[in-house]
């Protein structure tokens, strides 16, 4: 029993030598995960990015898609919608939900982390946008009517007073020739008479 003892002793001393070599060698692998893991929270922290176009005139963006975007790039989001007295006939094209800006802007660099408040539209700035629209629309053509019409009154009035000039005139030459008309009846009958 003694030559089997001892050999059961020597494989599990052989056993801990090698875990002990397994260690010693992974140890230094083991540390580096370690600082490359803590070096990378760091670095993220430190990691800036471009805050992605979230607006563009033809290509809109909804809110949900921004925040997508967003996200992504391990930013914050924070929504601030359009109030009504915003209203303007620019967005009227514009759809709920829609993007219209950002603060910071679009194509900035920023640190991962950062806060990116969107300004979106809704149904209702749309909809008091294109009343503002239709409205200016109609007092333009109001304002274009009425002065056609004062255009057709001046020129009408204007009418009137070179009528009244050239009936005045025909009356004053009518006048001229009728006193022309006497004066050589007058010079026939002296003529005549004489």
């Amino acid at each position: 029993m003694g030559a089997k003892s001892n050999k059961n002793i020597s494989g599990v001393i052989g056993a801990i030598g090698a875990v002990g070599g397994l260690i010693t060698a992974i140890t230094p692998l083991v540390e580096k995960a370690i600082d490359n893991a803590q070096n990378n929270s760091v670095e993220k922290k430190d990691a800036k990015v471009d805050i992605p176009e979230l607006y563009r005139k033809g290509f809109p963006i909804d809110l949900e898609q921004a925040e997508e975007l967003l996200t992504e790039r391990g930013l914050k989001v924070s929504k601030s919608k359009i109030r009504m007295s915003e209203a303007d006939p620019k967005y009227r094209h514009c759809e709920d939900t829609q993007v219209i800006d950002s603060n910071p802007k679009q194509g900035v660099r920023v640190k991962v982390g950062t806060t990116v408040c969107l300004r979106y539209i809704t149904a209702e700035v749309i909809e008091e946008s294109q009343k503002i629209f239709d409205d200016s629309i109609r007092i333009k053509q109001e304002a274009k009517e009425q002065k056609a019409i004062e255009k057709q009154e001046k020129k009408e009035r204007l009418k009137e007073g070179v009528s009244e000039t050239v009936n005045s005139a025909k009356s004053e030459i009518g006048k001229i020739f009728k006193k022309e008309r006497k004066n050589a009846e007058i010079e026939k009958g002296e003529e005549t008479d004489e």
